[in-house]
């Protein structure tokens, strides 16, 4: 497993190439670079230039993990507004294009927000989104597979009140029914509602990409996330059920701290695949 770090880290965000020395001197194998209306890599940055953040970054020693965005959670394909679904729509396909220049092998997608974590008013039903979901995947499936990126569902949860099953989130993938449709799992995002450790079991290999946060269930909302050990996400579990999925990809850790604090938790983690 790779040792990854998603470059929200950085605030404010140094140019990647920056980045990718800094994280590769504390010791990490790989990065998640993120999308966004500016900065170094928008939804219009073209080839030639991502062509050249890939190559810094790998000539900094890193492999580029995967690629977000907070863009998602703005325009998404399960919203009632046919304008902000297209918006979704389009904005996948850029992402798709600038990850497969990147050579990062998957993107995380948001597919849809029921209604704001802390919010008594629903933004769309629950059906509807599930549906708009399945059916925006499912004609962007072949998108993928033409720039070999996968799209990457994560879940969000209680965040996004949306697919706060993992056999929910399996059944999606399924119904789509394409190689290049999976799951971007979170470990801290189902603390409010399950355990990654089950989730990881039901999900199986659909899982292609692993967000790495703790959550302290003391706290509230936002609040409560947390570097790893800092909260109540059971280490030895997940990496069980990682090994029995047989996932072998990055751990890309999310969140705020110090580079070499948070390389050692990693490094805590990873060894328990042995113990």
């Amino acid at each position: 497993m790779q040792r990854s770090i998603n470059a929200w880290f950085f605030d404010p965000q140094p140019s990647p190439a920056e980045m990718a020395r800094q994280c590769a001197q504390a010791g990490f194998e790989a990065i998640e670079l993120t999308l966004a209306e500016e900065g170094a890599i928008t939804p219009n940055t073209d080839e030639a230039t991502c062509r050249e953040i890939a190559r810094q970054v790998r000539d900094a020693g890193l492999e580029i993990a995967s690629l977000a965005t907070i863009m998602f959670w703005y325009h998404a394909y399960g919203s009632d507004d046919p304008g902000l679904r297209r918006k979704a729509y389009d904005l996948t396909l850029s992402m798709l294009d600038r990850a497969a220049w990147l050579n990062a092998g998957a993107i995380l997608v948001i597919p849809a927000v029921v209604g704001a974590w802390d919010s008594p008013v629903p933004q769309t039903a629950y059906a509807d989104a599930l549906c708009r979901s399945h059916d925006a995947l499912h004609r962007l499936a072949p998108e993928a597979e033409q720039r070999s990126v996968v799209i990457a569902i994560e879940n969000v949860d209680l965040f996004s009140r949306f697919l706060l099953s993992p056999v929910e989130m399996a059944d999606l993938i399924d119904r789509v029914n394409s190689p290049w449709i999976g799951v971007y799992f979170d470990t801290a995002n189902v603390m409010r509602t399950g355990y990654p450790q089950d989730w990881i079991r039901a999900l199986g290999y659909r899982i292609r990409r692993l967000h790495i946060k703790d959550y302290d269930l003391t706290k509230h909302g936002m609040e409560g996330f947390c570097a790893p050990f800092d909260g109540n996400v059971d280490w030895q579990a997940v990496m069980k059920a990682l090994a029995e999925t047989g996932y072998d990809g990055p751990l890309t850790y999310e969140g705020k701290g110090d580079l070499a604090d948070i390389k050692g938790r990693l490094d805590r983690i990873i060894a328990m695949q042995d113990s």
